[in-house]
């Protein structure tokens, strides 16, 4: 119930700021990442994080972001840097569930990977986008943040404000959003 209560706060929250002369020119380009320093558990069960995800985007009407990568990634850490940045924050918050999954030197929680109808990654951070009911949003993007170190944090938050209210596509693939 708390939950529910949180969810329809940020989204009176969310509307409120759409409403604001100001929603649709957010400028981050003066700010500048730092890198965060171990931004991936190796401990952490991914499927239970992905699971839960899915039924708090459901309950708030966000969709589920996430980050494949490893701590040893620079642009991992600079792209999870990024997402600290506030106000990139702030709107990560109203509008998506991350999920940061560790996939060590693409060793370790490659069956999450597959959850997501690939075989492996191309090379990380691959950040997906999924509806709340795992349609893939993000088709064709989600290897673009390979080289988050040649990114700025606008470029962040105009690909998350673009996901954000993308259509889902009509051939969109669709992840598994329970464990198998």
């Amino acid at each position: 119930m708390r939950l529910a209560a949180a969810c329809v706060s940020l989204m009176i929250a969310a509307g409120l700021a759409a409403c604001s002369p100001d929603a649709e020119t957010i400028d981050v380009s003066d700010l500048e990442a730092v890198p965060v320093e171990a931004p991936y558990s190796a401990e952490a069960d991914a499927h239970a994080e992905l699971d839960a995800a899915y039924v708090r985007a459901e309950q708030c009407g966000t969709r589920v972001l996430v980050k494949f990568g490893g701590n040893w990634c620079p642009d991992c850490r600079i792209f999870a840097g990024m997402l600290q940045l506030e106000p990139i924050a702030g709107y990560v918050a109203e509008h998506y569930e991350i999920v940061a999954v560790d996939v060590g030197r693409y060793d370790h929680n490659m069956d999450v990977v597959a959850r997501f109808g690939l075989e492996a990654l191309e090379g990380v951070p691959t950040v997906i986008i999924t509806s709340a009911d795992g349609e893939i949003i993000n088709t064709g993007t989600a290897a673009e943040w390979r080289t988050a170190r040649e990114r700025n944090p606008q470029d962040v938050l105009d690909y998350l404000v673009r996901y954000a209210e993308a259509p889902v596509p009509a051939d969109a693939a669709r992840a598994q959003t329970t464990r198998p």
